[in-house]
């Protein structure tokens, strides 16, 4: 596993492994709509042994446990551990937010020597990823922001209508219109959605119909 820069290893060998996605939609009857796709948790076990060597697991294993712990960011604030779960390549991308703990052998002294560990991943998504899990990238267009602009103006200058503002800031997850941009979406690529509830059809999509 990658967290930022540093790795830990771990032992993790399964004879199967399940990951599945949701599509999440509103609605009901003939009037239901796409909202987004949402991965399932990832759950591993993960496997630790120091017998041999004859030194306490739990050195081993509080790394792991330490990644449910938040992490001061800027501005004072507490963000969990970005982690890169690595098998054969890169698996999963997401935060810890679960681990169990079995530990299975000891020293006479009581230190435990080998652990299971049941551990938890909610994904995160990078920014070209939440647009695709949003369907976003199937919308009238992609607009990237630059300093000057303004809701009002990019609704005006994208669908023709400065008042179709509010439904670009709720598309993308825009909570404070005033302040927009500001630092935080400056050149940002975010989403113009159809104002006109017309079905988005991509170049060469009615060669499958």
């Amino acid at each position: 596993m990658k967290v930022k820069h540093k790795h830990i290893e771990v032992m993790y060998n399964p004879e199967e492994l399940s990951l599945s996605q949701r599509a999440s939609v509103d609605g009901e009857g003939n009037n239901v709509w796409f909202s987004r796709t949402q991965p399932e948790d990832l759950v591993v076990t993960l496997f630790f042994d120091t017998y041999e060597k004859g030194s306490d697991v739990r050195k081993k294993t509080n790394d792991i446990l330490a990644l449910t712990e938040p992490w001061p960011a800027k501005k004072g604030a507490k963000v969990p551990p970005t982690v890169r779960f690595m098998w054969a390549d890169h698996l999963f991308t997401g935060i810890v937010t679960h681990v169990a703990q079995r530990f299975t052998m000891f020293l006479p002294t009581g230190a435990p020597v080998r652990a299971e560990l049941t551990v938890t991943f909610k994904e995160v998504l990078n920014d070209k990823q939440e647009i695709a899990a949003k369907g976003l990238d199937n919308c009238r267009a992609l607009y990237t922001v630059i300093g000057s602009d303004r809701l009002g103006s990019i609704a005006y200058n994208t669908v023709g209508d400065l008042s179709q503002w509010r439904l670009i800031a709720e598309a993308n997850g825009i909570y404070d219109p005033i302040g927009f941009p500001g630092h935080a979406w400056t050149g940002r690529t975010i989403a113009i959605p159809d104002t006109d509830n017309v079905t988005f059809e991509p170049k060469g999509a009615s060669d499958y119909v």
